[in-house]
């Protein structure tokens, strides 16, 4: 069965494409979608001018009147203004409902997210079979993510036969060819030993391939080779970075050691730095404190705090707060 961390990176990556490829999209930038995108692009101008103006509902209609011509352009837009949510609802089911007209026209990015519709059965029947087959045309087509996502349900055999080498193979090629999810999924299989012999070498290659804001829980893994020293000599300037570039992705593992190592360099500090480092120590303890359900977390955040607070003027904790609380917003 499909792991939560699986889950949750497959869902990260089907996010981050639909943001990417949208901007991409209103920037009138030439992409390589299907042979007659240039026939397609011409028609959405205006659309596209709604859409850069945030007049979304008039955006909406703009597109559907292309759509509703056959337009795969057009439909691969409407069904991202449904998914992401731009002036209206984010309506799941309906996305995939047009992401699976935009599939049909040779959209190679609306086969990846149809794949994604299919594995979670949203506006389609659950069916990961069918999955699989538009994750691997998204591969074919040039979307890097679709050969990993292929190949993860096929060393998992989630809906469909298990094959691991043929995976492996899938997951190498998805990563060669830039995919931060295949990246990030090599990785964490060659850290643990999962599927692959255990080698923490190659695990910290593809983690400084992989390493993002895209990817924090790959921050993560990275952040802890350099705290704790795996196969290198110990670096908590580059393990606090590390970590804190997961934090701000909202990793939450991430949050404890961030506050932690900030407060350890205050005490450490020069006069040049201690005021920034205080306040990020407070930011991430008064964050983990305010997210974490455990409570041995919860206590250790209110013990950091109270050793916080004797040094911060109480002048600064609105803003702070302030930035806390937008941080854990919903997005």
């Amino acid at each position: 069965m499909m792991t939560h961390q699986m889950k949750y990176k497959m869902t990260q990556g089907r996010l981050f494409i639909g943001l990417n490829l949208f901007f991409l999209l209103i920037s009138f930038k030439s992409l390589v979608f299907a042979n007659n995108v240039d026939d397609w692009a011409g028609p959405l101008e205006n659309a596209h001018k709604l859409l850069a103006k945030q007049q979304y509902s008039d955006a909406l209609i703009a597109f559907k009147e292309q759509a509703n011509l056959g337009n795969g352009l057009a439909e691969f837009n409407v069904a991202l203004i449904y998914d992401l949510g731009w002036g209206i609802k984010p309506i799941r089911s309906t996305a995939c409902q047009w992401y699976r007209k935009a599939a049909k026209s040779n959209m190679p990015a609306a086969m990846q997210a149809l794949g994604h519709c299919f594995i979670e059965g949203q506006g389609v029947k659950q069916n990961k079979k069918h999955g699989y087959k538009w994750f691997l045309n998204a591969f074919e087509h040039g979307i890097a993510d679709g050969g990993c996502h292929a190949g993860t349900l096929l060393l998992i055999g989630d809906g469909i036969e298990a094959d691991v080498e043929t995976g492996k193979n899938l997951c190498i090629k998805s990563a060669q060819q830039g995919s931060i999810f295949a990246q990030s999924q090599l990785a964490h299989w060659y850290f643990h030993g999962q599927y692959f012999p255990q080698d923490y070498q190659q695990s910290f290659t593809w983690l400084q391939a992989a390493a993002s804001a895209k990817s924090p829980d790959s921050a993560y893994l990275l952040a802890t080779f350099y705290d704790q020293g795996i196969g290198m000599n110990v670096d908590e300037k580059q393990a606090l970075y590390w970590y804190e570039i997961a934090a701000l992705g909202k990793y939450q593992q991430a949050y404890l050691p961030t506050a932690l190592l900030y407060w350890k360099t205050f005490t450490e500090a020069d006069s040049n730095n201690k005021e920034k480092v205080l306040a990020k120590s407070y930011l991430w303890a008064k964050t983990l404190l305010i997210s974490s359900s455990s409570s041995a977390e919860k206590d250790i955040a209110k013990k950091l705090l109270t050793h916080v607070l004797q040094e911060i003027p109480t002048t600064w904790l609105e803003n702070l707060d302030e930035k806390v609380a937008n941080h854990l917003a919903v997005l």
